[in-house]
């Protein structure tokens, strides 16, 4: 039987007690992915199929989504279970594998152990390009075969040899200084293939520890991570359960393979389910949301929507605007109107932007701060950091830190001091059954929680008194014993890229407020409207999503029917649980006459937008 839910539809139960097979389940927006998934690492771990000292592997293409899935198995499984269930992203799996066996990577690419992770921008994949006499390649398909192409280059059997040396310079300049490598994540999946290729015991070891595999978000799979999926796991007796939906494919133009379900299904041999239910969003939505599925996919069938509609009014329109100005005023005041009359919190507004959410920062930014509300970026890095707020958000170290804060400036927290024990029992190696220990812990951390709150009601939020509380919290929870249980904090600079960003954004919260509780407030984003592009919004949800900018201008490259600009527009219109509207300004471009259609014959209408 499930837990933590009344029921599951029978399509997920079928496709959790399945275990001789490997799965290929097909899950449309708001079917309940990440609580089959969750369900599903229960009834292993529960039931013995998976046996200690087993683990089961899942990975997520997005740090939060790995969060979220790690947290689901917590409550639904017994401690000592759930901390067999190893929840990680595909760029974090890599990158542990090679922090541990970077040495065993045959040279000329063995990294260095104290590696630079880079980010090279679109421009620098023209600009190595030009440097080295290549102006008539594309940076572009540089960046995709340095994703693609295997270790070592000089094995490579390429139909132009020209991209042979070009490959070989590349890895040449990256490597160039011998005590601080340059990697992208791109390369790091490469190195993973090669070292596990170099010596099979790596793969075997992996194969018995990981005897079930999940991977969510399959549909993003790139080519790279594809093979190392391969590598590992096809014709092993580990069973692998891919779950997504091609509808939401819309990383494509990053280097998602096109075709991953079909690929898969193939390779593995897999058996295919599919969830019909829809959790998210009311009938109304779904409806409007269905006509879109049809234009990607003509067999798409109409989801069984599980929510009731608990709103007046339009659930969903087109607003019309003549100018940039009026667009962000009247969006502006819309959303304090909607706060102030108890429809929605701020925080469960989402404000979606194709690209650039920097941009309309500046400009949506002062227009809610006109009436009282406060806009986030969720992609910004606090003033100094190194690393996004909505990835600060769901590091390790966040997570714990933030649960002793709560637990410490609010009466009540239960949901953070349960985080804290299931944590501190991981990470001091204290056996979850074992009662006596529990106890100790329990009090230990009483005494703890007691100090802090002492020293917040002591002391003002600061600069200085964020930096010292952190450091007190880290010398209590043991930052040697933290960095062991977390993969990717055992190289330096990575969990100093966590901790540096962790503070920075706790003191930039505690800027201009004098009390504590305000500061955590502030830090969780709550009574904050978040901002973000689509592709960050994977995943999410939201009680209201106003999307910016349905135009020709920010869909410069849209095409009809079934493309990725079309399955971004999905995308963005299944975040919404209750309602989804779309501004459309003449000042940032015509409409797009193709949506206005299709949405148009559900019953949508363009109406004009907000006043200020």
């Amino acid at each position: 039987m499930p837990k933590g839910v009344a029921s599951l539809e029978p399509a997920a139960l079928r496709a959790i007690d399945e275990n001789g097979h490997n799965l290929c389940v097909v899950a449309s927006a708001g079917a309940g992915k990440t609580e089959f998934l969750a369900q599903k690492a229960d009834y292993l771990l529960s039931t013995g199929l998976c046996r200690a000292p087993q683990r089961i592997l899942a990975i997520s293409f997005k740090s939060d989504a790995a969060k979220n899935l790690k947290d689901r198995v917590r409550a639904r499984c017994d401690p000592a279970l759930s901390s067999r269930f190893d929840s990680l992203t595909f760029d974090a799996f890599s990158k542990g594998l090679i922090d541990r066996f970077g040495p065993l990577v045959p040279p000329p690419y063995t990294p260095s152990p104290n590696y630079e992770i880079v980010f090279p921008a679109f421009r620098d994949w023209d600009d190595f390009l030009a440097r080295h006499g290549y102006r008539h390649l594309s940076g572009k398909i540089l960046e995709k075969a340095v994703a693609r192409c295997r270790l070592p280059i000089a094995e490579l059997k390429l139909k132009n040899p020209e991209w042979k040396d070009v490959l070989e310079r590349f890895w040449r300049e990256y490597y160039r200084d011998e005590t601080a490598t340059q990697l992208t994540f791109p390369m790091i999946n490469r190195l993973t293939n090669y070292v596990l290729s170099s010596d099979p015991r790596l793969i075997a070891g992996l194969r018995a520890t990981y005897p079930f595999v999940f991977l969510d978000e399959f549909q993003d799979t790139t080519y790279g991570q594809y093979d190392l999926l391969k590598q590992l796991f096809l014709d092993s007796e580990s069973r692998v359960t891919a779950v997504g939906d091609s509808k939401q494919r819309i990383m494509v133009w990053a280097g998602a393979m096109p075709d991953a379900f079909t690929t898969f299904a193939s390779d593995f041999h897999a058996k295919r389910e599919t969830l019909l239910s829809n959790w998210r969003s009311h009938p109304e939505l779904v409806e409007i949301q269905h006509a879109i599925a049809l234009t990607l996919e003509r067999s798409s069938a109409k989801p069984d929507a599980k929510r009731i509609k608990d709103v007046d009014g339009d659930v969903c329109a087109i607003w019309d605007y003549a100018d940039r100005a009026s667009e962000c005023e009247g969006v502006a005041q819309w959303i304090a109107d909607a706060v102030s009359a108890g429809e929605m919190a701020p925080e469960d507004c989402a404000i979606l932007i194709r690209f650039r959410p920097d941009k309309l920062e500046t400009e949506l930014g002062p227009a809610l701060a006109s009436v009282g509300l406060r806009l986030r970026n969720i992609a910004r890095m606090p003033k100094g950091a190194k690393i996004a707020i909505q990835d600060i958000l769901t590091e390790d170290l966040t997570v714990c830190l933030m649960a002793m804060i709560r637990v410490s400036a609010f009466p009540k927290a239960p949901d953070d001091w349960h985080v804290l024990v299931d944590r501190l029992s991981t990470m001091w190696g204290i056996d979850p059954n074992d009662e006596a220990e529990q106890d100790a812990l329990q009090d230990d951390l009483g005494t703890k929680v007691a100090e802090v709150r002492s020293y917040l009601a002591g002391n003002s939020p600061s600069g200085a008194s964020c930096a010292e509380l952190t450091q007190s919290i880290l010398d209590f929870i043991g930052e040697t014993e933290l960095r062991a249980t977390v993969p990717s904090y055992h190289r330096d600079k990575d969990y100093l890229r966590a901790l540096d960003g962790f503070l920075l954004l706790l003191q930039e919260s505690a800027e201009d407020r004098d009390d504590w509780v305000e500061v955590v407030n502030s830090f969780d984003g709550i009574d904050q409207v978040p901002l973000m592009s689509i592709h960050k919004s994977k995943g999410l949800e939201f009680h209201t999503v106003i999307f910016f900018g349905l135009d020709e201008r920010s869909w410069w490259n849209f095409e009809p029917d079934d493309s990725e600009e079309m399955r971004a527009f999905f995308v963005a219109f299944t975040r919404a649980m209750q309602r989804v509207f779309f501004t459309s300004c003449s000042g940032r471009g015509t409409k797009l006459t193709y949506i206005d259609d299709l949405i148009g014959r559900v019953g949508v209408e363009r109406i004009p937008g907000p006043p200020s």
